[in-house]
């Protein structure tokens, strides 16, 4: 499935619905000989658009007059499953649910259950010919959605003219905002947590990107992000700014949660899709490194 929606050419409309609201998304994605390319067309709402290659993302914004521009990092619009399912059914249960139909297609229903209480359960509805996924869950303890995709018309396969990537909102007289990174893990002697640590996590969640943005004029922010292989979370590290109140305690939308604390003089904030319990384990324990 995973596969799929890197590899297979397509043009579709999908329903997101997340925090109480519906949005409806055109997606278009094609592969050819440079890769990846994908352009985000938002049908309700705000117009809005996003394009994508393999190098960089571009997110136009006509009621800000703006436009987004930074390296290929922005969350994929799909669900992502590792290929190492074995890593991942120590902490997750796959189970085949059985056949079902989507918009015509005939699908393979795929559940993923948590074996605690730190991370949220899928289900995928899996198209039996092209494996392309054709609706998603992202579910509660109770079994219940809290977020959905779905898809409501679906080409797989068909040709995608070049035409059809290119955004139709010309971002002409509009303000860029171009991403700035101070350093990559790449480039530290010692990636992953340079001057802070994480020292609590829940079982499995690993370290797989660590980076020094610029999220404020001249005020620079630590971000580390872990996963399990299924669920991601992010961890922000910036120096607390004069005249601006602290984000401390819980905060959610929909499936999307976060927790913030201070420690020393910095903002802590975590956040990901995963329980608000397993936000603030991890914020709670973060705490600078000792100098060596």
């Amino acid at each position: 499935m995973s596969d799929a929606l890197k590899q297979l050419d397509y043009d579709g409309t999908f329903v997101y619905q997340h925090n109480g609201r519906l949005d409806v998304m055109r997606i278009i994605h094609r592969v050819d000989d440079g890769g990846q390319r994908e352009r985000l067309v938002s049908l309700t709402g705000s117009a809005r658009e996003v394009l994508r290659d393999d190098r960089s993302v571009t997110c136009i914004l006509p009621d800000n007059k703006s436009v987004m521009f930074g390296q290929s990092r922005a969350p994929q619009p799909f669900p992502v499953v590792p290929d190492d399912l074995a890593a991942i059914s120590r902490y997750y249960q796959l189970e085949d649910k059985g056949g079902d139909q989507i918009i015509g297609y005939d699908a393979r229903v795929i559940a993923v259950t948590p074996k605690d209480d730190f991370r949220y359960g899928y289900r995928f509805w899996i198209e039996e010919g092209s494996r392309m996924m054709l609706k998603s869950d992202l579910t509660g303890a109770d079994g219940k959605a809290i977020e959905q995709v779905v898809f409501t018309a679906l080409d797989i396969g068909k040709d995608i003219p070049a035409s059809d990537l290119q955004p139709s909102l010309s971002g002409d007289g509009y303000t860029w905002h171009r991403q700035t990174e101070i350093k990559t893990a790449k480039d530290d002697p010692a990636p992953g947590s340079p001057e802070w640590a994480v020292r609590q996590l829940p079982a499995g969640f690993v370290l797989t990107d660590f980076r020094r943005r610029r999220l404020h004029k001249e005020v620079d922010a630590e971000h580390m992000v872990f996963t399990d292989g299924m669920a991601t979370v992010s961890v922000y590290i910036e120096r607390t700014m004069s005249g601006i109140d602290a984000f401390k305690g819980p905060s959610n939308m929909g499936a999307m949660n976060a927790y913030g604390t201070v420690v020393d003089g910095y903002q802590v904030t975590v956040v990901g899709e995963v329980p608000p319990a397993t936000v603030k384990m991890i914020a709670t324990s973060v705490r600078r490194q000792a100098s060596s």
